[in-house]
């Protein structure tokens, strides 16, 4: 690609775990991205959950808010739970299209005994 071409920045966290019941926060910047747009994707059944900031699933929960300052597309999980573990897939509308994959791990809190 040329030197104009949207890329991610690779240091971000491919892992992230987080608490049943909680908000998850999945991030993925992207330097360079033009016209083009970020989704985020749900890798289990490819389901298209934001574009840009627009939320595309009916599941409400699914947010992404834009950072300028860091150029990071933050999706947001509210509520998490067990089944939304899995890999996600930030995607540049690039031909073909680029994609940055984040892993999401359910934790439920430590119990005390």
């Amino acid at each position: 690609g040329s030197w104009n071409e949207p890329y991610f920045d690779l240091t971000m966290p491919r892992n992230i775990t987080s608490l049943v019941g909680k908000s998850a926060y999945l991030g993925c910047r992207v330097k360079h991205l033009g016209n083009k747009t970020v989704a985020w994707i749900r890798h289990r059944d490819l389901h298209i959950l934001t574009v840009g900031t627009y939320t595309y699933t009916t599941d409400q929960r699914f947010q992404t808010s834009y950072h300028r300052d860091i150029d990071e597309w933050t999706l947001q999980i509210k509520w998490a739970q067990q089944r939304d573990a899995g890999v996600y897939e930030c995607q540049i509308s690039t031909q073909p299209v680029r994609s940055y994959s984040v892993n999401l791990n359910i934790v439920h809190h430590h119990h005390h005994h």
